[in-house]
């Protein structure tokens, strides 16, 4: 008959006491890691359904990181073409200003060549307010990565327009290009203050009236492009801020999912500390000195 009394050996003991002491000790580390680094989650084994969760929160993030860059970038280039053609705008207003002096009979030749002086300062002002540049790249060149205009304010751009992707399958126009803005080559703005101030010099009242009206004609384009680069500038910013709230909600949820809750981790690293102690003590009660260490 097989006895069922079964042998424990002082090596058995030591053995299997020593293996849970150290399986205590692991636990207590994994809880010290997880504080130490504020992470419920460390290693996909943690919690595999959370990992999946963690790693699809955290591509919608940068998705969303680089989203808003593209909405900074936007929203800089916007702003930069509002401010310039602001800037445009009224030094058009100037130029019909003198325009309107030269009109004047009673004015000297003098007095009409320094009005013809500052229309062609005007102008050159002007052609530097078209080559404006924003991030090394000219705003009103389009997609080419040459200044705008020559100095003699020929054209050197391209008519194509320059976008942002601003959400998943959207883009945005940032640009309007030279040709549109200040017109297409010899009829263009710069080619209009020349003609007028080629008539103020001559006192050529009509040539000053023809030249007025192509100016006119101008300004009336370019306050339209300010209104649609207002318009997009507002829908940017709109954009921007729904996309901001859309990062906050979803770090939010990458939190809840990763995240330690600390004063529950802090109880339970206690447990475990406590829970280690007592497997010292018990150890150390249970491997006690054999026959043999007494021999030696």
């Amino acid at each position: 008959m097989v006895s069922s009394d079964y042998r424990v050996t002082q090596h058995t003991m030591a053995r299997r006491t020593t293996s849970n002491m150290q399986r205590t000790l692991s636990q207590l580390q994994e809880v010290q890691n997880q504080i130490s680094s504020n992470k419920r989650i460390t290693k996909a084994s943690d919690d595999p359904v959370g990992t999946a969760s963690a790693l699809r929160l955290r591509s919608d993030v940068e998705r969303s990181d680089q989203i808003d860059r593209n909405l900074g970038d936007a929203q800089a280039w916007l702003n930069t073409a509002d401010d310039t053609l602001g800037a445009v705008v009224s030094q058009i207003h100037r130029v019909r200003d003198l325009a309107i002096q030269s009109q004047n009979g009673s004015i000297a030749q003098t007095e009409r060549e320094a009005i013809a002086t500052e229309l062609d300062k005007i102008r050159e002002g002007l052609i530097g307010l078209a080559n404006t540049q924003y991030s090394g790249r000219s705003i009103f060149a389009g997609t080419a990565n040459t200044a705008a205009y020559d100095s003699s304010g020929n054209f050197l751009g391209t008519s194509n327009a320059v976008q942002r992707t601003v959400a998943p399958g959207v883009r945005v126009q940032i640009n309007v290009t030279g040709d549109d803005v200040f017109g297409p080559g010899g009829n263009d703005l710069f080619a209009n203050i020349t003609a007028l101030a080629t008539a103020v010099r001559a006192g050529v009242s009509n040539g000053t009236d023809a030249a007025l009206v192509a100016v006119d004609a101008r300004t009336t384009i370019v306050q339209a492009r300010l209104a649609e680069i207002g318009a997009r500038t507002r829908r940017v910013e709109t954009m921007k801020e729904r996309n901001d709230t859309g990062v906050i909600s979803l770090k939010q949820e990458l939190s809840a999912v990763e995240d330690l809750d600390l004063p529950k981790a802090l109880i339970e690293a206690q447990l475990r500390q406590v829970a280690y102690q007592a497997a010292l003590q018990t150890t150390a009660k249970v491997i006690q000195p054999s026959l043999v260490d007494f021999l030696r």
